[in-house]
């Protein structure tokens, strides 16, 4: 096999549209916050996240134009890598890791911080050493990884602390269609036809409501990206107990507050609506005779979860809410979500200037998709730690840019991060922390009326 095959890899759709408004929304970091629960030597940090780099190609990976797409090269690991890392790579001093606002501002610094594609590395480290509990920055651009790709980073990173030893790690890079399309040929018309039926429904329906969200500005550019810490203040525990008396998932139970936290916003308007995008990791959905491995990269789908009727009491919401999380997931196993996929899959064609210039168009007419919000979760990361682990993560606190309000959910020790990320010019830092604090009074809301159902 030749150099070129061997080092070359294709992007996916979602890929090319991060590649695409990289420039126009700022630079598509994902910059996680990691809190050990001992001291880490500046060399072994240095050392571990050197030897990651080896371990994972798509570290390496610069962006390169194609005739007529772009497309991932691999560089190898040599010294010119040695030379990026150092770029890529740096001990952080002058920030005060035992104040979080401090550590908070570092991290807004860290969301819009500029990476050079074409050039590398597309990651940023940022270490803090401390007597007791340093704090690493692990920020990976969303080009080369998603959330699941990050965890398994940073579980390897985790083993090397803990001296152990971690494997390299192939470079898939299957195309999308493959976790949408049917099984057979012959399947295609009809399940295009039910998917393309669903998004003319859904559309329909959406046309009919008033989308609620937190204030929100119209502007004719982006400007900076802004994220807020946000620590539910009931244990996930208790909110578990919670949901399970209502009989839904802590997830579930998450987005019904979010859902009823927007609708409490219009009481009196029976056209309110609650419009959530639900992200789901399409690995599950790939054709098991593939025997795909962890394909790190971007494998991400996402359905919309509408909620109407402010009066529902928590009971009817939570199964609402859960009615259509499961709809939507179901609509991936039966392969009704390729319509919509099917026409995005022509996307990377229009080329990267066009797909820039029509996001350019959407935002200064204010035609970008209205959401409530974007809610994706990591689920419970306490795995990442290895087993009888000496150096653990004891707090994570995961981040990414968006054009529109994001959570990034995570659970760590008993803990539920709900990180909120927004366009700075759209909203301000005082409206997001009123609508935090509302979120709070939904979800106790929400277990104060799970404690008084049946069982």
């Amino acid at each position: 096999m030749s150099e070129a095959v061997e080092t070359i890899v294709p992007l996916n759709r979602s890929e090319h549209g991060y590649a695409a408004i990289d420039g126009l929304a700022a630079t598509m970091i994902q910059p996680y916050m990691l809190r050990f629960n001992a001291t880490v030597s500046e060399p072994e940090m240095r050392q571990a996240l050197r030897r990651l780099v080896s371990c994972y190609p798509k570290l390496r990976a610069v962006l390169e134009p194609g005739l007529h797409r772009y497309h991932l090269r691999i560089l190898p690991d040599d010294e010119l890598v040695d030379q990026l890392f150092e770029v890529a790579y740096r001990v952080q001093p002058g920030v005060d890791i035992d104040d979080q606002s401090a550590l908070e501002t570092y991290h807004n610094q860290m969301l819009n911080e500029v990476m050079p594609l074409e050039r590398g590395l597309s990651a940023r480290w940022r270490f803090m050493p401390h007597a007791t509990r340093p704090v690493l920055f692990f920020g990976v651009h969303h080009l080369l990884s998603d959330g699941r790709s990050i965890l398994l980073m940073i579980a390897d990173l985790m083993k090397l602390l803990n001296g152990q030893g971690i494997e390299a790690q192939p470079v898939e890079a299957p195309s999308m269609v493959g976790s949408i399309a049917p099984a057979h040929w012959w399947q295609w018309p009809v399940q295009i036809m039910r998917s393309r039926r669903h998004k003319l429904d859904e559309a329909r329906r959406l046309s009919t409501m008033t989308v609620q969200q937190v204030p929100t500005r119209t502007t004719a550019h982006f400007t900076a990206n802004r994220m807020r810490y946000h620590v539910v203040p009931v244990g996930t525990a208790e909110m578990r107990v919670a949901a399970r008396k209502l009989g839904v998932s802590l997830n579930t139970f998450v987005v019904s507050a979010l859902a009823q936290l927007f609708l409490d916003q219009a009481p009196q308007d029976p056209t309110a609506a609650a419009v959530i995008r639900v992200s789901v990791d399409l690995r599950r959905y790939y054709p098991e005779h593939c025997q795909y491995g962890p394909l790190l990269g971007n494998h991400v789908g996402a359905f919309l979860v509408t909620e109407q009727g402010v009066a529902k009491s928590a009971s009817e919401r939570v199964k609402s809410v859960d009615a259509s999380i499961k709809q939507g997931q179901e609509r991936y196993a039966r392969r009704e979500m390729f319509w919509t996929y099917l026409l995005e899959e022509a996307l990377p064609w229009m080329g990267r200037t066009l797909i820039a210039h029509v996001a350019g168009q959407l935002k200064r007419k204010n035609r970008f998709p209205r959401i409530s919000c974007h809610a994706t979760s990591l689920g419970d990361v306490s795995w990442v730690n290895p087993k009888d682990a000496h150096l653990k993560i004891v707090e994570f606190i995961p981040a990414v840019t968006s054009i529109s309000l994001l959570h990034v959910l995570s659970e760590m020790d008993g803990k539920l991060y709900v990180t909120a990320s927004w366009q700075r010019c759209d909203t301000t830092v005082a409206e997001i922390d009123d609508y935090l604090s509302r979120l709070d009074q939904v979800l106790l809301r929400l277990m104060q009326a799970a404690d008084l159902t049946p069982a």
